[in-house]
């Protein structure tokens, strides 16, 4: 194969076909020197060699390198042999032969020592930029573990302050729920006051209904009266006193009703002040509740312990009975 019909990619896989028929990391250097000289026309180098494999050390290259040339060297010199040349004509070749492969040696020692000294100053460069990439690491993996333990830390606090708003929420459900309760009690209350002041209005809406009803009937009555004057006059005039004296009690009602309405202003502001001091009074009973309960139940200790001196007593009182019978017997 030419080098004009062997491109790169071409060259790439034929060394992944050698890297399959070569298990020696060597054999596959030298053969990969061999594709190179032979098929694509390039003098191999250990650097060429090594980006193409990339295997085992910068070494295994040079080595074989070396060998392939060697190997080289003496096909050369065996074909010169086995030429049907003459003697002189023969050494002179042979010598010819050899300083080229001196100089051609000694110039790819040279171009690989040369690319071995890039290689070694690229590797330590390497190495110094991997070695301070370490180092960075460990730096970043102990800042990490720092910040982890912060953040362990914090996360604790954080459940500690939820547990304690959890409480404090709970706290604030429970007096809520006794405040809504309370409310509740008050606004029922308030409901039947108010619905005991409808009443009493309905009631004197009801008087004055019946008063101004009462007092247009008695208008109409005076009316008829007058109209019925002619017949009999002392009748109107009885008629009209009677009328005007319903028409003075009916007033005297209204009045009545006015003043009661007011009487019950006044006993709604009192059932007011009625129900703040039973509130009041409620909150003092249950305070007293609370302390009659603890009376109650040092009470209950003192009766437990004297149960027992009383049971001995009692135990003791029938041989003191009969004693004092047999003393009366005598």
């Amino acid at each position: 194969m030419s080098q004009s019909a062997l491109t790169e990619s071409q060259l790439h896989l034929a060394v992944e076909q050698l890297r399959s028929q070569h298990s020696n990391t060597i054999d596959l250097y030298k053969a990969v020197a061999s594709l190179l000289f032979f098929q694509y026309d390039s003098t191999p180098t250990t650097n060429r060699m090594y980006q193409l494999v990339r295997k085992g050390s910068m070494g295994a290259p040079a080595e074989a390198l070396k060998l392939f040339w060697k190997e080289l060297r003496d096909r050369s010199q065996v074909r010169m042999e086995q030429a049907d040349i003459p003697a002189a004509l023969k050494q002179s070749t042979g010598m010819l032969v050899a300083q080229l492969w001196e100089e051609s040696v000694s110039q790819a020692l040279q171009t690989t020592e040369q690319a071995n000294q890039t290689i070694y100053v690229q590797l330590a460069a390497a190495e110094k930029k991997q070695q301070e990439a370490i180092e960075t690491i460990d730096t970043l993996q102990s800042a990490l573990l720092i910040a982890q333990q912060q953040l362990q830390q914090q996360d604790e606090k954080i459940e500690g302050l939820q547990l304690s708003v959890q409480k404090e929420q709970l706290h604030s459900a429970t007096l809520q729920q006794q405040l809504h309760l309370q409310q509740e009690q008050k606004q029922e209350m308030l409901l039947q006051h108010e619905k005991a002041l409808l009443a009493q209005k309905e009631q004197i809406s009801l008087s004055e209904q019946r008063a101004a009803d009462m007092e247009k009937y008695a208008r109409l009555e005076i009316e008829r009266t007058r109209q019925e004057s002619a017949k009999t006059q002392q009748q109107d005039q009885q008629r009209f006193s009677s009328l005007q004296q319903k028409f003075q009690e009916t007033q005297q009602q209204y009045q009545e009703h006015q003043k009661s309405y007011v009487e019950l202003q006044q006993q709604y502001r009192y059932q007011q002040n009625v129900l703040e001091q039973a509130t009041k009074q409620h909150q003092l009973i249950e305070q007293k509740n609370q302390d009659l309960h603890a009376l109650l139940q040092q009470l209950q200790q003192q009766l437990t312990q004297s149960g027992s001196s009383s049971r001995s007593s009692l135990r003791q009182a029938p041989s003191r009975l009969a004693k004092q019978r047999a003393q009366k017997n005598r």
